[in-house]
């Protein structure tokens, strides 16, 4: 069954979340960016993140994208659905929900059930937590551990990180399959230590900077992937494959010196805003109608877009 569980490792893409001008989810538009990007991921993230903007939508707009995203994806490749609510009780009625879906589509891929616990939950009775939701599914659990976006938009909550060892004891439960890290190197290497007897435990580096410069075992679960896919394959390829023949090439390796350096430009540049940032540059791209965001979420500045729209030209990705 743990192996079954077990979510691909690899480059996992964070899907924006595409809305038309009258701020309804852009399905077109969500169809085009899955298909610039599939050939190139594991695997698709759509709502509950700061880059999807999911925390940020009302529950009913996430679960139409639950709907739009199982509607699109087809079972082509795994998804990781982020079922995350304001309270427990709405955590459960997500799932719930999306059991429904699935049986009415008759869905037979692989689906992860991606939740940011500390959202809604104090790291207090984490496990038993899981062993709730978990007699309404038999799917997999990946959680969510961020506490950087814990702290900008519920910055009155005292926690900010699951600890360690309620992570151990998390691990245990072969129903959780995996974490998503997107914080300090150094907690990294205390949660990786914490589930090293689970061998199926897949960890996610969530913090693209620190994967380019010390990348973990499990992989990336990245935000721009939604504008340079290829660039980041060819990067986390390298990274999982570390006896690579072609490294011996001091050219293949000066090329994916400067591949990287590339990436961390564009991840400076989107950074600071980057559901804004990178809807920008998909509409200049042509693969998104509109740069919209969900009320909460900043407008792209002035600078912000000059940024990304000279990098965009500058690498040939517009004209």
């Amino acid at each position: 069954m743990d192996m079954i569980n077990s979510p691909p490792k690899g480059l996992i893409g964070v899907l924006i979340t595409p809305f038309n001008d009258k701020g309804k989810i852009d399905a077109r538009s969500l169809e085009n960016l899955i298909n610039y990007t599939r050939n190139d991921v594991e695997g698709f993230l759509a709502g509950v993140s700061y880059t999807g903007e999911g925390f940020l939508l009302p529950n009913e707009k996430k679960l139409e994208l639950i709907r739009i995203s199982l509607e699109i994806i087809r079972g082509r490749v795994p998804l990781f659905l982020g079922i995350t609510g304001n309270s427990y009780e709405e955590t459960a009625e997500n799932i719930v929900f999306l059991e429904k879906i699935r049986n009415e589509l008759n869905y037979s891929g692989k689906i992860f059930l991606f939740d940011c616990p500390l959202w809604y939950h104090s790291n207090r009775g984490l496990p038993y937590h899981y062993r709730e939701l978990g007699k309404l599914t038999k799917l997999p659990f990946v959680l969510y551990n961020n506490p950087y976006l814990i702290n900008r938009l519920k910055g009155h909550l005292r926690r900010r990180n699951i600890r360690t060892n309620v992570l151990k004891k998390l691990s245990e439960n072969a129903q959780i399959a995996g974490l998503k890290h997107s914080g300090e190197m150094r907690r990294s290497l205390n949660y990786l230590r914490a589930v090293r007897e689970r061998k199926s435990f897949i960890f996610y580096d969530g913090n693209e900077l620190n994967f380019l410069n010390s990348p973990g075992p499990g992989g990336i679960i990245s935000a721009g992937v939604n504008i340079l896919p290829k660039d980041w394959r060819e990067i986390v390829d390298s990274s999982l494959n570390p006896h690579d023949s072609r490294k011996e090439d001091p050219g293949y390796c000066r090329h994916l010196w400067e591949t990287g350096e590339k990436l961390k430009l564009f991840h400076f540049a989107y950074r600071s805003n980057p559901a804004a940032i990178i809807k920008t540059a998909l509409k200049c791209m042509g693969i998104i109608k509109s740069k919209r965001v969900v009320e909460g979420t900043a407008s792209i500045s002035d600078e912000e877009e000059r940024k990304i729209i000279h990098l965009l030209t500058e690498y040939g990705l517009i004209k």
